[in-house]
């Protein structure tokens, strides 16, 4: 039990010993009692042998408690606190409460003690019925500022409990109340400040969201008058998640940052994770996969380290998790995370079943509305319990149908949702399977083409070198090495396409790419080509599409191929290749225009295939085009032809700017 809870108890039972008309006090009176003995009973000497179970057995039941006992209670309770023996001070608690039935105020705050031990201990019905017990004698006292702090007590375990409708009514009562009787101190303006937030949060479970926005931004206000930042930043964050559920993600990316950043520099880390969470996944609706991936590891550190367990938190912990994992294709892992998604989330619903707040609630209500039938009409008294009996047993039972039909509902969409995933993970592994089962195809033919290709030049340069020997001649040498270069050039060619080829084959990580630094990484790495073809290369990049989501290494293949393309089948004079970049709603598009030799329309499905040629006279391998075709197609784009016979093609790259 938490310090504060147990002091609070044990200073309100020394009350009885100190002031003999206490059942005149208000909660004033008991609450300045309790600060002025506060640091006395921290600092009290507790005896090791006192017996919690002696000192109950020894409270008579049938007369008031005096001040000796008092006095015991005060030690005992000191002890329980020490010890953290919470049931023992729940039993100590329950006897207490009948015999100070005199003492009404005093009795509403056992009530009150009483509902923060079990809250803390998340016994959430047991902890509303006290508070109710608490807030009934409040209210007929007219003690406003206990019941500011009944009511928000209550309203929070209606939004812990998903019962968002009452968390919002408690939270309008005790704003209400606030509004005809204002904050006395910096203390009640903190209260006043944790009911709006309630307020808001409530309000955005119910998706009143303009509402709640208007509720954060007044906890905000307060919170700058307060000179609070850590809580400005708090409830910013709070107000992003609205915007958020809204779709509105360019408003809730700043606030969340802030709230991320302060709460982490505070070592807020629960404000910190939950801030975190929704950052995530605001980067996930801007596809910003590296920055979503980037915040969530600093999120699972926080997790590693305090172990959160709200669960609300939790399950959106486990979607971003398995996203993740799925965008890397891992899906064995993603399938794990929603594993434990739904472990959470069938948590959350347990508990929520277990804690009935709503019928708890509607029986105090109706408990209210019986006093009330009681005082008026007292000959009716048996009918109306026998009613309330038959009334609460067809409830229960109602109730009791209504959540099995609605467990096995969801216990039913949650097991088709897993056989879907199954499904979605199997049909990406025979995905998988048949595509690399033609990949191996295409290699073997590739391979095989490539080794009759790669001897060819070998027996032209042993053929050289036999005429070499035979020869004295300078300038019959001199065109010799100059064939043997011409035939290593071919050679080293073949090679780079082979390596081109083993690329093709490997992981494709997507990561953000530069497209002007990465074509003019390849013009340098063709400068001497570029030289040999007379060719003159310019480059036009749209500020709107310099940079896109993609793999480098593949977009390299394919520009590499396209380029040496439109300089092999170039006309007589300068070989002009222009470059240029576009950007639609969903595409991303790379333009490569020459004033070659040209394509003729009919050849427009065949250039793209391996070793394919317009003529056997046709210099280069037959492979540029077709490497630079399954590179994209690695990217799930495609690549487009635009040509006229003598005039010269132009090549058009499309990729997704959101690829999977």
């Amino acid at each position: 039990m938490k310090k504060l809870n147990l002091i609070i108890f044990f200073l309100s039972s020394h009350f009885l010993a100190i002031t003999p008309s206490f059942a005149q006090n208000n909660y004033e009176q008991i609450e300045q009692i309790y600060l002025n003995y506060r640091s006395e009973i921290d600092n009290e000497y507790i005896s090791e042998d006192l017996k919690v179970d002696e000192f109950l057995n020894g409270i008579p039941s049938d007369s008031e408690i005096s001040e000796q006992e008092i006095k015991d209670v005060i030690r005992l309770l000191v002890y329980l606190e020490n010890s953290d023996l919470n049931q023992k001070a729940i039993s100590l608690l329950k006897t207490l409460i009948p015999k100070v039935k005199k003492s009404e105020i005093f009795q509403a705050f056992l009530f009150q003690t009483l509902g923060k031990i079990y809250h803390h201990q998340d016994e959430l019905v047991s902890a509303l019925e006290n508070y109710l017990k608490a807030s009934r004698i409040y209210e007929s006292n007219n003690e406003f500022y206990p019941l500011v702090t009944i009511y928000r007590s209550i309203s929070r375990i209606n939004t812990e409990g998903q019962n968002y409708d009452q968390g919002l009514n408690y939270a309008e009562l005790a704003y209400q109340i606030f509004q005809e009787n204002p904050p006395r101190n910096r203390r009640d303006s903190i209260l006043l400040r944790s009911i709006i937030d309630y307020k808001g949060l409530n309000n955005r479970r119910l998706s009143n969201h303009k509402k709640a926005i208007d509720n954060f931004n007044e906890s905000i206000k307060m919170s700058r008058l307060l000179k609070d930042t850590v809580f400005v930043s708090i409830a910013k964050g709070n107000k992003a998640v609205s915007y958020f559920d809204l779709g509105m993600l360019d408003e809730a990316l700043p606030l969340l940052i802030e709230d991320y950043t302060n709460s982490m520099k505070n070592e807020v880390y629960g404000s910190a994770f939950n801030a975190g969470i929704y950052l995530a996944r605001v980067y996930q609706a801007q596809a910003k996969i590296e920055k979503m991936d980037s915040i969530f590891r600093e999120v699972e550190q926080i997790h590693s380290e305090y172990n959160f367990s709200n669960p609300v938190a939790m399950t959106d912990y486990f979607l971003i998790a398995a996203a993740l994992a799925e965008n890397k294709g891992d899906y064995k892992k993603a399938l794990d995370f929603y594993k434990e998604f739904e472990k959470v989330d069938l948590k959350r619903d347990s508990i929520a079943i277990q804690n009935d707040i709503s019928g708890m609630q509607e029986k105090y209500l109706l408990d209210k509305e019986i006093s009330k039938l009681e005082l008026l009409q007292q000959t009716n008294e048996l009918q109306a319990s026998h009613l309330k009996l038959r009334t609460a047993f067809l409830i229960i039972i109602a109730i009791a149908l209504l959540v099995v039909l609605w467990y096995v509902f969801r216990l039913r969409f949650k097991n088709r949702k897993i056989d879907r995933l199954n499904e979605l993970l199997e049909a990406k592994v025979s995905e998988r399977t048949a595509r690399l089962l033609e990949i191996n195809k295409e290699l073997d033919t590739y391979l095989y083409r490539a080794s009759h290709d790669i001897r060819r030049p070998i027996r032209t340069l042993l053929g050289l070198n036999n005429i070499a020997q035979l020869t004295e001649d300078n300038i019959q040498l001199k065109k010799l090495f100059h064939n043997v270069n011409v035939t290593a050039m071919g050679m080293d060619k073949m090679l780079f396409k082979l390596q081109m080829a083993y690329e093709l084959n490997t992981t494709h990580d997507i990561s953000k790419v530069d497209i002007e630094e990465l074509i003019r990484e390849c013009i340098d790495d063709m400068s001497l080509e570029i030289k040999e073809h007379n060719s003159q290369i310019s480059i036009d990049i749209n500020p709107k599409a310099n940079s896109v989501l993609a793999n480098n290494s593949l977009l390299r293949i394919a520009l590499d191929n396209i380029i040496e393309n439109s300089m092999t089948y170039k006309n007589e004079g300068v070989n002009k290749i222009e470059i240029s970049t576009d950007r639609g709603n969903h595409f991303f598009y790379i333009h490569v225009k020459d004033n070659g030799f040209g394509i003729d329309e009919k050849y427009f499905n065949d250039i793209f295939k391996a070793y394919f040629k317009i003529s056997n006279k046709s210099p280069g391998s037959g492979l540029g085009l077709f490497l630079a075709h399954k590179a994209i197609s690695f990217l799930e784009g495609e690549i487009s032809v635009n040509s006229k016979v003598n005039e010269g093609s132009q090549f058009t790259i499309k990729i997704p700017l959101n690829p999977r």
